[in-house]
């Protein structure tokens, strides 16, 4: 709507501009006004045309990575430009005179001028004020730490569902955030034809939806979103960047591009890998051997918190839950590992 009362608006006052300065000679048998009439009404069209594509164009920059300093380089250079512009003009005025056609060429000049300038200075990889840029990244660690409090959850951990035991138990202090376009992404989850996909997508649903009824939790939706950036992970990590909030997570990829972005990340993983009570070679365990081990006569189980154990020698006792004693453990990115033999038996490599 207002896209076409721009067009509307600029072409009528193109056409009053042409006829009140007479701008379009006459041609054979069309008299002069007419001429004036359809020539200014074009060229108002023409205008409205370049001003609605500037505005889009510029709706999309602000959304770029970047942003910030591809605008202030290109607002330099079109300041510049249009300044050498407006000296072409004077010099083309003092050259040709002060002709309808002098006047429409210095126009041209110095439109052209302040246009070359902007996009130069868009397309500019170095910023010309780095004071001024160094200033704006003290002032965003300046908020960073005073907005740390805010927290963004990404779908992994809405699914991962032990988000909402940790908020009511206060571990995660301060604002919860959503953003609409993981939520999304969570309803797209929910209804995927993947049956184990579809369960997952809707106990995260489930889980949001206690948060929001929960009154000691604060936790709101984000409506803030962009358009040129197709994939979620980058819009989230670009909105809490902005933001300055932190990242809570349990993407093992996305962990690690937000670490290279800079981002405070809050990992649960990590935290329940943190809060596993410490295993010392020769303590005495209970595990139930469920499955087979790699190795041959090895045997699998898991502790209550999911810490994997493999038994040595254990592979006779799947199926029943015996005595072990631990001999080393091993801390992984993916979680700690335990090893462990029955008890009251020698381990096969002393034998």
């Amino acid at each position: 709507m207002f896209g076409s009362l721009l067009y509307v608006i600029l072409a009528v006052a193109g056409a009053v501009v042409a006829i009140c300065h007479g701008l379009i000679p006459a041609l054979e048998m069309i008299p002069q006004w007419a001429t004036n009439l359809v020539g200014g009404a074009i060229g108002g069209g023409l205008v409205a045309g370049a001003v609605s594509l500037s505005w889009r164009r510029l709706s999309a920059v602000l959304n770029e990575e970047a942003a910030e300093r591809r605008l202030v380089s290109s607002l330099a250079f079109g300041v510049v430009s249009t300044g050498i512009g407006a000296i072409l003009v004077v010099a083309v005025g003092l050259v040709f005179g002060s002709g309808v056609g002098v006047r429409i060429a210095q126009g041209v000049v110095l439109a052209g001028s302040l246009l070359l300038g902007l996009r130069v200075g868009y397309l500019l990889e170095i910023p010309l004020y780095p004071a001024v840029l160094s200033g704006s990244k003290t002032a965003h660690r300046a908020r960073s730490a005073q907005s740390g409090v805010q927290k963004y959850l990404d779908t992994s951990v809405i699914i991962d569902g032990r988000i909402g035991g940790l908020t009511r138990t206060g571990f995660i202090e301060g604002e919860i955030l959503v953003p609409e376009f993981v939520l999304t992404e969570l309803q797209n989850i929910a209804d995927s034809s993947n049956s184990l996909r579809r369960r997952k997508g809707r106990r995260g649903l489930e889980i949001l939806r206690e948060l929001m009824q929960d009154d000691s939790v604060k936790i709101r939706v984000v409506t803030r979103d962009y358009p040129s950036i197709k994939e979620v992970d980058r819009k989230l990590i670009r909105l809490v960047k902005e933001q300055s909030g932190t990242l809570v997570t349990t993407d093992y990829n996305l962990n690690r591009v937000a670490q290279v972005e800079g981002i405070r990340i809050l990992n649960i993983n990590e935290l329940a890998n943190a809060v596993k009570p410490p295993f010392i070679p020769g303590e005495e365990i209970a595990v139930e051997v469920i499955d087979r081990g790699e190795e041959i006569g090895q045997g699998v189980g898991y502790l209550d918190d999911g810490t994997m154990v493999v038994v040595e020698n254990g592979r006779r006792h799947i199926g029943r839950k015996i005595k072990a004693t631990v001999k080393s453990t091993l801390q992984t990115e993916a979680g700690r590992m335990l090893f462990v033999e029955p008890a009251g038996e020698n381990p096969r490599w002393e034998k």
